[in-house]
């Protein structure tokens, strides 16, 4: 694993990232969230990367692919499905209905399978646009799906988790 911010950041590195951003003795760990399943619950609560991705895709806030490809180079279009998926599953963080300020991102709904978790993250912002000057000179706002991220962006975006825990709602 590289240590340089500027690097970057694969599928399995980030996982790690937002795994210790929660907190290995947070509510993550409590074992409710996925039928009592959570690794690690009764023991030291350190798990392998594999064991977390495991536990990750059992509860659905990873895919198949993040789970048998965690060195593929993370891209912002990824980053947004496992935080906001993230945030849904393991901290119960409701969706924000108003998503229109999202609606600006040329881009939003070239993946439409996405185009929620990236106005979930962007609104909150956990992610800025990128800014385009189209042929015309005119400014356009777009999430840039495909763009890989660096080590200090995913800090950066993962920020509103560590400073001030997004509202949760109580889920029985």
């Amino acid at each position: 694993m590289l240590d340089d911010d500027n690097t970057e950041i694969t599928v399995g590195e980030f996982v790690e990232m937002l795994w210790t951003e929660c907190g290995a003795d947070s509510e993550c760990m409590a074992g409710t969230e996925c039928g009592g399943a959570a690794p690690g619950e009764g023991s030291d609560a350190s798990l392998t990367l594999g064991e977390l991705l495991r536990y990750g895709h059992f509860c659905g806030w990873l895919e198949d692919s993040d789970e048998r490809h965690p060195e593929t180079l993370l891209n912002r279009q990824t980053a947004a499905r496992i935080i906001h998926q993230f945030m849904v599953v393991e901290l119960h963080v409701p969706d924000i209905a108003d998503i229109s300020t999202a609606e600006k991102l040329r881009d939003l709904y070239t993946c439409r399978v996405c185009a929620n978790h990236i106005a979930q993250v962007y609104v909150r912002g956990m992610f800025k646009a990128q800014e385009l000057v189209d042929e015309k000179g005119q400014r356009l706002l777009i999430f840039n799906h495909l763009s890989q991220v660096s080590r200090e962006e995913m800090r950066e975006a993962m920020e509103p988790l560590r400073s001030s825990r997004p509202e949760r709602t109580n889920v029985s």
